[in-house]
């Protein structure tokens, strides 16, 4: 039966503080995106499958979990949440003024090889930006995401960008299919630069393949000029101008709010649906993406709307408490100073005076833990329980400290212990642990 203790391969559980630290973020998470006016939407987990596949392709089935109902249906449970926002728009959102800003916070589901920071199941919270015709918007998300790391202490983090019409127009120039052009995307967020370069050669576009192999090998220069003089060499700079510059308007407003960006001029990602600025969060020193995302304009026609200017990205939760492990270490979290009382009496009247008490504590935000403790039990065990589990102090009741009128306090941090009236300890309890 020991088998049965085990999650399924690719699935974690997560107890404190673990999961103490994954629902603080979503919760700073949630904070920060109210106080730029999204509003949260919130989708099934399970999908018609065609709502993925539609864009991607039949062969994104073999990363996902795909599966007939009961009814015979083909569904599947969400890689990610972007495509169900965009289902949502076209059936309940179209009629609402834009911009529309939207966020979410959900579990999805990817059956890859598990990997650092990310299991078959995770948990992204991210936004939506629908109706974002102007590249402000595309700032904002790094506005977003620049105050999110600054209040939960993400002090060291970077942002890798990129425009990726600049490939799509390649690929189009050169007369590459649809199919072609994401299969393409797919090899360059790979790092499979020399197979990037061959689909151009089996097209007969040279010209197109030696472009590739040039940003490859100046991918880290951080330098948009080289961008610039590759294009110029093989003469058709103008082509890709208006792509250029909103590339650079982009890092220039970026850098102006504060944000270390590195440009990479090899950089795409992988979903197939991006149309111009794309970026990702790196946070040393951890080698993975934390956050990514961009602009994915007129996504909606896939699926028979009309055409909309859109924007967003996700933010990967567990793997953002993994990046501020390395960089903070354990301190994660400010423990909340909490209280646990020991009630010593087993009477319904004492106890209903006493919880009138403990009621008002919790009401005034102080984690309380109440115990009604037998007569049998040594206090000695409740104390050592108290220091385990991490209790600021601990506040004891018995029959001599209500015929006094007070109550002992022990406090857990400093190892001191003194008596107080029963009738000022909500007033202490609720100072001494704001």
């Amino acid at each position: 039966m020991k088998e049965l203790y085990e999650p399924i391969r690719g699935f974690r559980d997560y107890i404190p503080p673990e999961s103490e630290i994954l629902s603080w973020i979503c919760d700073t998470f949630r904070e920060v995106v109210d106080s730029f006016g999204y509003r949260e939407v919130r989708t099934p987990t399970v999908e018609s499958f065609k709502l993925f596949a539609i864009k991607s392709g039949e062969e994104i089935r073999e990363s996902m979990y795909v599966f007939k109902d009961k009814g015979e249906r083909e569904v599947a449970l969400r890689p990610e949440v972007t495509p169900s926002v965009i289902r949502v728009y076209l059936k309940e959102l179209k009629a609402w003024p834009k911009p529309i800003r939207l966020f979410y916070i959900a579990n999805v589901f990817r059956y890859d090889e598990p990997q650092l920071g990310r299991y078959r199941e995770f948990t992204q919270a991210g936004v939506e930006i629908l109706g974002a015709d102007d590249i402000s918007y595309d700032i904002e998300l790094i506005e977003i995401l620049e105050e999110f790391y600054d209040r939960i202490g993400l002090t060291d983090r970077k942002y890798k960008v990129n425009n990726v019409a600049i490939f799509r127009d390649l690929a189009m120039h050169s007369n590459l299919s649809e199919g072609y052009i994401e299969k393409l995307l797919h090899l360059l967020d790979k790092g499979l630069f020399n197979e990037a370069a061959e689909i151009f050669e089996a097209r007969g576009s040279a010209k197109g393949a030696r472009i590739i192999r040039e940003i490859a090998k100046n991918k880290d220069l951080n330098d948009i000029q080289t961008l610039v003089n590759i294009l110029e060499s093989e003469g058709i700079y103008k082509e890709f101008k208006t792509h250029i510059d909103n590339l650079m308007n982009y890092i220039d407003y970026v850098k102006s709010i504060g944000a270390k960006v590195i440009l990479n001029p090899a950089f795409a990602r992988g979903i197939a649906y991006y149309t111009g600025i794309i970026f990702e969060v790196m946070a040393p020193p951890l080698n993975i993406s934390i956050a990514g995302g961009g602009r994915y304009d007129n996504l909606t026609t896939v699926y028979g709307g009309e055409e909309l200017s859109t924007t967003g990205f996700a933010i990967g939760v567990e793997r953002t408490m993994l990046a501020l492990t390395a960089q903070r270490g354990g301190n994660i979290v400010s423990n909340r100073r909490k209280v646990l009382l020991l009630l010593l009496i087993k009477d319904p009247s004492i106890f209903n005076e006493v919880y009138s008490s403990v009621r008002d504590i919790r009401r005034h935000g102080v984690v309380t833990q109440m115990e009604i403790v037998p007569s049998t039990q040594k206090l000695g065990r409740w104390l050592e329980y108290a220091s385990k589990q991490g209790f600021s102090y601990t506040v004891i009741i018995g029959r001599k400290e209500l015929e006094k009128g007070v109550a002992i306090i022990k406090d857990m941090e400093h190892w001191k212990q003194f008596e107080i009236p029963l009738n000022k300890l909500v007033e202490f309890l609720v100072k001494e642990c704001e």
